[in-house]
Protein backbone atom coordinates (compact mmCIF):
# COMPACT_ATOMS: atom_id res chain seq x y z
CA UNK A 1 0.00 0.00 0.00
CA UNK A 2 1.36 3.39 -1.01
CA UNK A 3 1.61 6.01 1.69
CA UNK A 4 0.46 9.58 1.26
CA UNK A 5 3.17 12.24 1.35
CA UNK A 6 2.18 13.11 4.91
CA UNK A 7 2.17 9.47 6.04
CA UNK A 8 5.52 8.86 4.33
CA UNK A 9 7.09 11.90 5.99
CA UNK A 10 5.90 10.72 9.40
CA UNK A 11 7.13 7.15 8.77
CA UNK A 12 10.53 8.37 7.56
CA UNK A 13 11.01 10.47 10.70
CA UNK A 14 9.95 7.56 12.90
CA UNK A 15 11.94 4.76 11.27
CA UNK A 16 14.84 6.23 9.30
CA UNK A 17 17.81 8.43 10.12
CA UNK A 18 19.04 10.67 7.27
CA UNK A 19 22.82 10.88 6.95
CA UNK A 20 23.27 12.91 3.78
CA UNK A 21 21.96 13.56 0.30
CA UNK A 22 22.94 14.87 -3.11
CA UNK A 23 20.92 15.44 -6.25
CA UNK A 24 21.67 11.84 -7.27
CA UNK A 25 21.14 9.82 -4.10
CA UNK A 26 20.07 9.79 -0.46
CA UNK A 27 22.09 8.15 2.32
CA UNK A 28 20.22 7.01 5.39
CA UNK A 29 20.00 4.19 7.91
CA UNK A 30 17.35 2.37 9.84
CA UNK A 31 17.11 3.84 13.34
CA UNK A 32 19.11 1.76 15.78
CA UNK A 33 21.43 0.41 13.07
CA UNK A 34 24.95 1.60 13.90
CA UNK A 35 26.73 -0.80 11.53
CA UNK A 36 25.51 0.01 8.03
CA UNK A 37 23.93 2.73 5.91
CA UNK A 38 21.88 2.66 2.71
CA UNK A 39 22.49 4.70 -0.43
CA UNK A 40 19.46 4.83 -2.70
CA UNK A 41 17.59 7.08 -5.11
CA UNK A 42 15.06 7.70 -2.33
CA UNK A 43 13.92 6.49 1.07
CA UNK A 44 12.50 2.96 0.87
CA UNK A 45 9.62 2.01 3.15
CA UNK A 46 7.66 -1.25 2.91
CA UNK A 47 8.52 -1.76 -0.74
CA UNK A 48 7.81 1.83 -1.82
CA UNK A 49 10.26 4.67 -2.45
CA UNK A 50 9.67 8.18 -1.10
CA UNK A 51 11.61 11.48 -0.93
CA UNK A 52 13.20 10.86 -4.33
CA UNK A 53 16.58 12.52 -5.03
CA UNK A 54 16.05 15.42 -7.42
CA UNK A 55 18.30 14.33 -10.31
CA UNK A 56 18.43 10.56 -9.81
CA UNK A 57 18.30 8.74 -13.15
CA UNK A 58 19.53 5.29 -14.17
CA UNK A 59 20.48 4.64 -10.55
CA UNK A 60 20.84 0.90 -11.10
CA UNK A 61 23.93 1.40 -13.25
CA UNK A 62 25.13 4.13 -10.87
CA UNK A 63 25.01 1.79 -7.87
CA UNK A 64 26.54 -1.12 -9.79
CA UNK A 65 29.39 1.15 -10.87
CA UNK A 66 29.95 2.37 -7.32
CA UNK A 67 30.00 -1.22 -6.05
CA UNK A 68 32.56 -2.11 -8.73
CA UNK A 69 34.74 0.80 -7.60
CA UNK A 70 34.60 -0.38 -3.99
CA UNK A 71 35.53 -3.89 -5.14
CA UNK A 72 38.47 -2.60 -7.18
CA UNK A 73 39.70 -0.51 -4.24
CA UNK A 74 39.93 -3.57 -2.03
CA UNK A 75 40.29 -3.45 1.73
CA UNK A 76 41.88 -0.53 3.58
CA UNK A 77 41.63 0.19 7.33
CA UNK A 78 40.67 3.84 6.76
CA UNK A 79 38.20 3.37 3.89
CA UNK A 80 34.62 2.25 4.50
CA UNK A 81 33.48 -0.95 2.83
CA UNK A 82 30.61 -1.66 0.47
CA UNK A 83 28.77 -4.52 2.16
CA UNK A 84 26.46 -5.37 -0.73
CA UNK A 85 24.62 -4.07 -3.76
CA UNK A 86 21.01 -5.19 -3.34
CA UNK A 87 19.03 -6.17 -6.44
CA UNK A 88 15.34 -6.20 -7.24
CA UNK A 89 13.57 -9.60 -6.88
CA UNK A 90 14.07 -10.31 -10.60
CA UNK A 91 17.83 -10.03 -10.00
CA UNK A 92 18.44 -7.32 -12.58
CA UNK A 93 18.12 -3.76 -11.30
CA UNK A 94 20.19 -2.54 -8.35
CA UNK A 95 18.00 -0.55 -5.97
CA UNK A 96 20.32 0.22 -3.06
CA UNK A 97 23.90 0.01 -1.85
CA UNK A 98 24.50 -1.15 1.69
CA UNK A 99 27.64 0.53 3.02
CA UNK A 100 29.66 0.25 6.19
CA UNK A 101 28.65 3.13 8.44
CA UNK A 102 31.25 5.56 9.76
CA UNK A 103 30.86 5.31 13.56
CA UNK A 104 31.47 9.04 14.10
CA UNK A 105 30.01 10.47 10.89
CA UNK A 106 32.10 12.43 8.42
CA UNK A 107 35.32 14.09 9.56
CA UNK A 108 34.26 17.68 8.89
CA UNK A 109 31.11 17.38 10.97
CA UNK A 110 33.07 15.62 13.71
CA UNK A 111 35.58 18.47 13.80
CA UNK A 112 32.74 20.98 14.08
CA UNK A 113 31.04 19.17 16.96
CA UNK A 114 34.02 18.13 19.10
CA UNK A 115 36.86 19.80 20.96
CA UNK A 116 40.28 19.32 19.35
CA UNK A 117 42.34 16.38 20.58
CA UNK A 118 46.07 16.69 21.21
CA UNK A 119 48.22 17.81 18.29
CA UNK A 120 49.87 14.39 18.28
CA UNK A 121 46.46 12.79 17.73
CA UNK A 122 45.55 15.30 15.02
CA UNK A 123 48.80 14.58 13.21
CA UNK A 124 48.06 10.86 13.33
CA UNK A 125 44.59 11.48 11.86
CA UNK A 126 46.24 13.54 9.09
CA UNK A 127 48.66 10.66 8.40
CA UNK A 128 45.81 8.14 8.30
CA UNK A 129 43.88 10.42 5.93
CA UNK A 130 46.90 10.88 3.65
CA UNK A 131 47.63 7.15 3.49
CA UNK A 132 43.99 6.42 2.62
CA UNK A 133 44.12 9.09 -0.08
CA UNK A 134 47.35 7.59 -1.41
CA UNK A 135 45.54 4.26 -1.72
CA UNK A 136 42.76 5.97 -3.69
CA UNK A 137 45.23 7.77 -5.95
CA UNK A 138 47.14 4.55 -6.65
CA UNK A 139 43.81 3.12 -7.80
CA UNK A 140 42.78 6.31 -9.65
CA UNK A 141 40.82 5.38 -12.79
CA UNK A 142 43.39 2.96 -14.20
CA UNK A 143 41.82 -0.30 -12.97
CA UNK A 144 38.48 0.65 -14.49
CA UNK A 145 39.91 2.12 -17.71
CA UNK A 146 37.49 1.81 -20.64
CA UNK A 147 34.84 0.44 -18.29
CA UNK A 148 33.73 3.61 -16.53
CA UNK A 149 35.46 6.21 -18.68
CA UNK A 150 33.10 8.99 -17.57
CA UNK A 151 34.37 8.76 -13.98
CA UNK A 152 35.08 12.27 -12.66
CA UNK A 153 37.45 13.25 -9.87
CA UNK A 154 37.20 16.73 -8.42
CA UNK A 155 37.51 18.64 -5.15
CA UNK A 156 35.41 21.12 -3.27
CA UNK A 157 36.07 24.90 -3.59
CA UNK A 158 37.87 25.12 -0.22
CA UNK A 159 40.61 22.94 -1.71
CA UNK A 160 41.25 25.13 -4.77
CA UNK A 161 44.47 27.11 -5.18
CA UNK A 162 43.70 30.82 -4.47
CA UNK A 163 44.38 33.36 -7.19
CA UNK A 164 42.70 35.58 -9.81
CA UNK A 165 42.15 32.56 -12.06
CA UNK A 166 40.83 30.00 -9.60
CA UNK A 167 41.18 26.43 -10.89
CA UNK A 168 43.25 27.76 -13.78
CA UNK A 169 44.04 25.23 -16.53
CA UNK A 170 47.64 26.51 -16.46
CA UNK A 171 48.14 24.74 -13.13
CA UNK A 172 48.99 21.08 -13.37
CA UNK A 173 46.69 18.45 -11.93
CA UNK A 174 49.53 17.48 -9.58
CA UNK A 175 49.76 21.05 -8.22
CA UNK A 176 46.01 21.17 -7.63
CA UNK A 177 45.97 17.79 -5.94
CA UNK A 178 48.91 18.63 -3.67
CA UNK A 179 47.29 21.91 -2.63
CA UNK A 180 43.98 20.16 -1.90
CA UNK A 181 45.87 17.59 0.19
CA UNK A 182 47.66 20.37 2.08
CA UNK A 183 44.34 22.09 2.74
CA UNK A 184 42.89 18.87 4.18
CA UNK A 185 45.95 18.32 6.39
CA UNK A 186 45.65 21.89 7.69
CA UNK A 187 41.92 21.41 8.34
CA UNK A 188 42.67 18.38 10.49
CA UNK A 189 45.59 19.91 12.38
CA UNK A 190 43.90 23.31 12.83
CA UNK A 191 40.67 21.50 13.72
CA UNK A 192 38.73 24.10 11.75
CA UNK A 193 37.08 24.30 8.34
CA UNK A 194 39.24 26.27 5.86
CA UNK A 195 37.93 29.85 5.54
CA UNK A 196 35.37 29.19 8.27
CA UNK A 197 31.57 28.82 7.95
CA UNK A 198 30.99 31.26 5.08
CA UNK A 199 28.68 31.20 2.06
CA UNK A 200 29.96 30.08 -1.33
CA UNK A 201 29.89 33.62 -2.77
CA UNK A 202 32.18 34.96 -0.02
CA UNK A 203 34.46 31.94 -0.40
CA UNK A 204 34.74 32.50 -4.15
CA UNK A 205 35.73 36.12 -3.58
CA UNK A 206 38.42 35.13 -1.08
CA UNK A 207 39.82 32.66 -3.60
CA UNK A 208 39.84 35.25 -6.38
CA UNK A 209 41.58 37.70 -4.02
CA UNK A 210 44.32 35.13 -3.46
CA UNK A 211 43.53 34.58 0.22
CA UNK A 212 44.85 31.37 1.76
CA UNK A 213 43.12 29.49 4.59
CA UNK A 214 44.26 30.55 8.06
CA UNK A 215 46.92 28.33 9.62
CA UNK A 216 48.31 29.20 13.06
CA UNK A 217 52.03 29.83 13.60
CA UNK A 218 52.22 27.04 16.17
CA UNK A 219 50.89 24.46 13.70
CA UNK A 220 53.81 22.09 12.96
CA UNK A 221 52.64 21.56 9.36
CA UNK A 222 51.77 25.20 8.64
CA UNK A 223 54.03 25.30 5.55
CA UNK A 224 52.48 22.30 3.82
CA UNK A 225 49.82 24.45 2.18
CA UNK A 226 52.43 26.86 0.75
CA UNK A 227 54.95 24.44 -0.79
CA UNK A 228 52.67 22.54 -3.17
CA UNK A 229 54.41 24.10 -6.20
CA UNK A 230 57.87 23.01 -5.05
CA UNK A 231 56.61 19.52 -4.21
CA UNK A 232 55.05 19.10 -7.64
CA UNK A 233 58.40 19.94 -9.30
CA UNK A 234 60.26 17.46 -7.08
CA UNK A 235 57.72 14.68 -7.69
CA UNK A 236 57.87 15.15 -11.47
CA UNK A 237 61.65 14.58 -11.51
Amino acid sequence: MCLSDREAAHAIRARLEPLGRTGLSIVYTEKGNSKSALEAAGSWLDGGMYAHAAFAEDTSNLFKREAAIYEALGSHPCILKCIDVELMPDGGEAWVLRLERAPHGNLREYIGKNEPPTMARRLQVAIDFTEALQHLCDFARSILKDKFHELLFTCEPRGLVPGPEVDSPTRSILEKELFALGTAICEITEWAVPYGPIEIEELQQKLIDGEYPYVGESNPVKDVIQIYGILSIVLRR
